[in-house]
């Protein structure tokens, strides 16, 4: 019989917890990992939209990046929707499981997804010390080109109608790139020092989009949601292992798409 703890403890060999920055909410959310799964869902959010596709196929367990719990509930009143998806999570038995930081610092994990997508070379960790050490990545495009056009092949690359862009001149010839998948913003001096011509991370705040231009790294603001890259790399992650170890389970990944912005 397959568990959930089964599926878990194989996954956390390829992103150990203690990876994970302090104080994350990472692990199990909700459910009882000694049940049986025979499919589970990869989703980058766990949103009520999110929880009753798992329903509709099914699903036995979900494997997020984003904790579905990331504020602790004040109370359990279903008319508030956030507790009302707990409550349907719990109804139907599905087992939810986070990996957030711990996938982010993870070898071969979400940085390297996105540097990979960007066509890096000579990738490596570029955040040395804190909490954030060894989270980010930085690494050379193929040639130099024009920051504005390498803004212009992230859109492409990542499926993106629109993206920010720090700079004080969109022309200005970028090579080595860093990059850190989520709101990075307070790294961007490290970046800096690590030889970036540019630095990729979401949730750029105002005021450190100013200190960025002051600092003089061109900054690209792609958004939080690029991060929605693990979930085809997972599901592949979790098919090589059912193949490997004999698994009986059905891996899914979840269609909806969880982008809260829309570019007009």
């Amino acid at each position: 019989m397959l568990t959930g703890e089964t599926i878990i403890q194989q996954f956390e060999q390829f992103a150990p917890k203690t990876l994970a920055v302090p104080g994350d909410p990472i692990g199990i959310q909700i459910g009882d990992a000694t049940k049986p799964v025979h499919t589970v869902m990869v989703t980058l959010d766990v949103r009520p939209e999110v929880v009753e596709e798992a329903i509709a196929q099914n699903v036995d367990m979900i494997l997020a990046h984003h904790p579905a719990v990331f504020r602790p509930a004040q109370n359990l009143d279903f008319a508030d929707p956030q507790n009302r998806m707990y409550g349907r999570l719990i109804q139907h038995g599905i087992l939810v499981y986070a990996a957030h930081s711990n996938l982010d610092r993870a070898a071969g994990g979400m940085n390297d997804w996105l540097a990979a997508a960007m066509g890096l070379l000579d990738v490596r960790p570029f955040v040395a010390e804190g909490d954030l050490a060894n989270m980010g990545r930085i690494g050379t495009l193929p040639q130099l080109q024009p920051l504005a056009d390498f803004a212009r092949e992230l859109k492409h690359v990542f499926g993106l109608r629109g993206l920010r862009v720090v700079a004080n001149d969109l022309s200005r010839p970028v090579q080595t790139v860093a990059v850190l998948g989520g709101d990075g913003g307070k790294v961007y001096r490290e970046a800096l020092e690590a030889g970036a011509d540019v630095f990729v991370t979401g949730d750029v705040y105002y005021h450190t989009g100013h200190d960025m231009l002051a600092a003089g790294i061109p900054v690209i603001d792609p958004g939080h949601h690029i991060e929605a890259i693990m979930v085809p790399h997972v599901r592949e992650l979790l098919i090589h292992w059912a193949q490997a170890l004999d698994w009986p389970l059905a891996v899914l990944a979840s269609q909806v798409d969880t982008e809260p912005f829309t570019f007009l």
